[in-house]
C-alpha cells in the first residue's frame, strides 16, 4: 500500500534522493492532488447561485488549499534543486468520472470549520482556484528531464509511491465494484419495494461516486507512473480505466436469467 511504501522509504531516508524528508513531500504532494479532487466534488455539489454562508466557506476551504499548495512548492525547490518549472504536464482527471457527485444527507463535513487554526494570505488577483492549481511533481517534469538535472533517485521515490498509490486505488475499486454487483441485486430482488428499491438505488449512487473517485486517482497515479518510466511494460501493468470496465454483469444482477451460471 502507499502507507507501507512511503513508511519504507522514510526508515532509509538517504537511501535513494539523499535528501532528508524528500518522501515526505512527495507524500505532501500526492496528498495535495486527492484534497483537491475532494474539494472539486464539494464544489460540484453546491447549488447555483450560492448562499453567502456557502461562498464563504468555499472560500475559506480554497484559501487554505491554497496555501497548502504554496508551501508545497517552496519546500520543493530543495528537492529539485532550486529548478525553476514554468512548462510542465498537468495530471488531468477523465471528464468521464467526474461530474455530480452523489451528495450527503448532512453536508456538515464540508462546512463545518476545521480544528486547525490558520490565516489567510493575501489572495488579491488570484486567478486560478485551488482545487485547480497546477502541482509540481517529479513527474510533472518527466523522465528524460529529470535524468539531465541528476533528480533520477527523486524519480525513483515518487515512482515507488505512485505504485502504491494505484495499487490502492484498484484494491478500493475492486471492493466497491463488488458491493456495486451486491446492490444492483438488491435492486432487482426489491423491484416491488418502492421503498427499499429507492434506499438501495441511494446506496448505489453513493458506491458509485467512491467508484468514480478511486477511477480518478488511478489515472493520476497512472499519469504520473507512466511520465516517470514511459515503457510499454508499465503501460501494459497499469492499463487505462474506461467506463466500460465498471460496467455491472447481467449475471450478477438478474436473479432468474436463462443460463445463468448458478455459482455467480
Amino acid at each position: 500500500t502507499l502507507g507501507e511504501v512511503q513508511l519504507q522509504l522514510m526508515k532509509n531516508p538517504r537511501a535513494l534522493s539523499g535528501n532528508l524528508g524528500s518522501v515526505a513531500w512527495l507524500s505532501e504532494g500526492i496528498s495535495i492532488e486527492d484534497a483537491q479532487d475532494q474539494l472539486r466534488s464539494e464544489v460540484w455539489q453546491l447549488p447555483s447561485p450560492m448562499s453567502t454562508r456557502q461562498d464563504v466557506k468555499l472560500a475559506e476551504k480554497r484559501q487554505r488549499l491554497s496555501a497548502r499548495i504554496d508551501k508545497f512548492h517552496s519546500t520543493g525547490q530543495a528537492y529539485l534543486k532550486g529548478l525553476e518549472i514554468d512548462d510542465v504536464f498537468t495530471l488531468e482527471d477523465d471528464p468521464a468520472f467526474c461530474g455530480q457527485e452523489e451528495q450527503d444527507e448532512d453536508n456538515g463535513e464540508f462546512w463545518e470549520d476545521d480544528d486547525e487554526d490558520w490565516e489567510a494570505g493575501d489572495q488579491e488577483g488570484e486567478e486560478v482556484s485551488a482545487e485547480l492549481m497546477r502541482i509540481s511533481m517529479p513527474s510533472s517534469i518527466g523522465h528524460g528531464k529529470l535524468m539531465e538535472l541528476g533528480l533520477q533517485d527523486l524519480l525513483k521515490e515518487e515512482m515507488e509511491l505512485r505504485i502504491g498509490q494505484a495499487n490502492d486505488c484498484l484494491d478500493r475499486l475492486w471492493t466497491d465494484l463488488g458491493n456495486n454487483a451486491i446492490l444492483y441485486h438488491q435492486t432487482f430482488r426489491s423491484a416491488n419495494s418502492t421503498r427499499e428499491g429507492t434506499r438501495t438505488k441511494k446506496e448505489i449512487q453513493k458506491v458509485v461516486s467512491r467508484i468514480n473517485k478511486h477511477v480518478r486517482s488511478y489515472q493520476r497515479s497512472r499519469q504520473a507512473i507512466l511520465r516517470l518510466e514511459p515503457a510499454p511494460s508499465m503501460e501494459e501493468k497499469y492499463p487505462e480505466i474506461g467506463p466500460q470496465d465498471l460496467v455491472v454483469s447481467k449475471e450478477v444482477t438478474e436473479e432468474n436469467r436463462f443460463g445463468q451460471d448458478q455459482d455467480q
